[in-house]
């Protein structure tokens, strides 16, 4: 007599298969000295914020890999500042971190370049 397969191992055969005929090499490249000075120094400019959304912004700032997330993270974080203090705190925090970010970014990516 002839056995069927049974479904359950049909799948697990072809989840299987589709796992080990693809392997996934994970490449973790660190992150420049000094990509990791401007994370350092944006997630101090969030030290005295707390809530859910600080804390949102403070997770997107840790796992930023390029200089070009964290500069597109500006905005998030001045926000995050501006409504746990104020407007002109927030822009006073801002305004040390633009150098830094100037230095960390091509020329080519800069606003206005």
């Amino acid at each position: 007599m002839l056995a069927l397969p049974s479904l359950l191992g049909l799948a697990v055969a072809s989840q299987h298969l589709r796992l080990h005929s693809f392997p996934i090499e994970w490449q973790f490249r660190p992150t420049s000295p000094a990509v990791e000075a401007v994370r350092r120094q944006l997630l101090a400019v969030l030290d005295d914020c707390m809530g859910f959304e600080c804390d949102r912004v403070r997770w997107r700032v840790h796992t930023a890999e390029r200089a070009q997330e964290l500069w597109l993270l500006r905005d998030a974080v001045f926000q995050a500042v501006a409504a746990q203090h104020c407007r002109d705190d927030a822009v006073a925090r801002m305004k040390d971190l633009v150098p830094a970010l100037h230095r960390l970014l091509p020329e080519r990516q800069l606003p206005g370049a």
